[in-house]
């Protein structure tokens, strides 16, 4: 089944932001399709920061181990920042 941005997004803010609805169904809420799942968590982890993700853990809109799975896909997506280069002028001493 394809999925759409905006649906992805709409969820990402219902679920994260907003508090109203839920990955599943829980607390009186109909929670999302099960193939959103990780679109939404991996578009939360590019678009929100982690202060957002804990206040959704706070406020009981996530679980534990959907604010888990949230975390280690923030951490694995964050881009490493390269080592300075050798080679490189500004880099070298006296020489």
């Amino acid at each position: 089944m394809a999925i759409h941005d905006f649906l992805r997004n709409t969820y990402c803010r219902s679920i994260y932001v907003y508090g109203t609805d839920r990955f599943t169904k829980r607390d009186g809420f109909k929670g999302i399709r099960e193939e959103y799942r990780k679109p939404v968590q991996l578009y939360f982890a590019a678009t929100y920061g982690a202060e957002l993700l804990k206040e959704a853990l706070d406020n009981g809109w996530i679980n534990q181990q959907e604010y888990d799975e949230t975390r280690t896909i923030m951490q694995e997506t964050v881009p490493a920042q390269p080592a300075p280069s050798q080679s490189h002028p500004e880099h070298q001493t006296g020489r």
